[in-house]
């Protein structure tokens, strides 16, 4: 339950990505993380140090996301968070327990290499996990070539079909947009138009995978964690048989 809890920031900004653009997702996503810092602590309930390192880092790149208006520094959020998950793990080895005996010791008793090997686990996923990201949002590259048949035709609509770019790249008939994204239309070059659209299919990728790629990563791991921790759970006590 709280893992769903920790990701609802990110289903947040996957709506709204989709109803309103990146920049609106980006301040939903911010201000859903600060509302539930809010409501752990109207409800008395504990907050964790990774909710505040979360809000920090959320808020931070997100501001510049939206002050700039430039989508790359939300973009890096995901890696880093999860590359700065993996040097607390990491670090946590060196001491009296570890983060995963720490977080779980209390509901389960394992032997200490077991809670090392868990706990070496999660730092090669959280490593795996933030380059993952980082080669979604910055490496791969969506390629004309690459495009299927529909997206072929947009592709070429919108180099020179402004009613096509505005809905392509904007998700928006050419009426709704503002004054300064038509000026801005109007002196668009062909190539920088069909650019544009790529830009925005790759945003798209990236959004989704944000939520189901990641998402779904975590909890197959969870899932595998959980399945090998029970194998070295200690069995249940027997009932001892009532004397007659």
């Amino acid at each position: 339950m709280k893992l769903l809890f920790d990701f609802l920031p990110i289903v947040v900004f996957f709506a709204a990505y989709k109803f309103a653009g990146i920049y609106w997702a980006t301040g939903a996503a911010v201000a859903v993380a600060a509302g539930q810092i809010i409501v752990l602590r109207v409800l008395r309930r504990p907050v964790d140090k990774t909710q505040w390192f979360n809000l920090a880092l959320l808020g931070g790149l997100g501001g510049l996301t939206i002050a700039l208006h430039d989508e790359r520094f939300i973009m890096w959020k995901p890696s880093l968070i999860n590359w700065a998950f993996a040097i607390a793990f990491a670090f946590s080895l060196f001491g009296r327990a570890s983060l995963t005996e720490r977080m779980l010791g209390a509901q389960l008793v394992l032997p200490r290499p077991v809670w090392r090997r868990l706990t070496w686990a999660w730092v090669g996923f959280f490593m795996l996990s933030g380059a993952l990201n980082a080669y979604v949002a910055f490496v791969y590259e969506v390629s004309p070539h690459g495009l299927g048949a529909q997206e072929q035709v947009i592709y070429q609509q919108v180099a020179v079909d402004d009613q096509a770019y505005a809905q392509g790249v904007h998700g928006k008939t050419l009426t709704d947009l503002s004054a300064q994204q038509r000026t801005e239309l109007s002196v668009l070059a062909p190539g920088a138009r069909q650019a544009a659209y790529l830009q925005k299919l790759h945003r798209d990728l990236w959004v989704n995978f944000k939520l189901f790629g990641l998402l779904g990563m975590t909890l197959l791991f969870a899932l595998a964690q959980g399945v090998y921790v029970s194998r070295h759970l200690a069995p249940a006590a027997e009932p001892r048989e009532s004397a007659a």
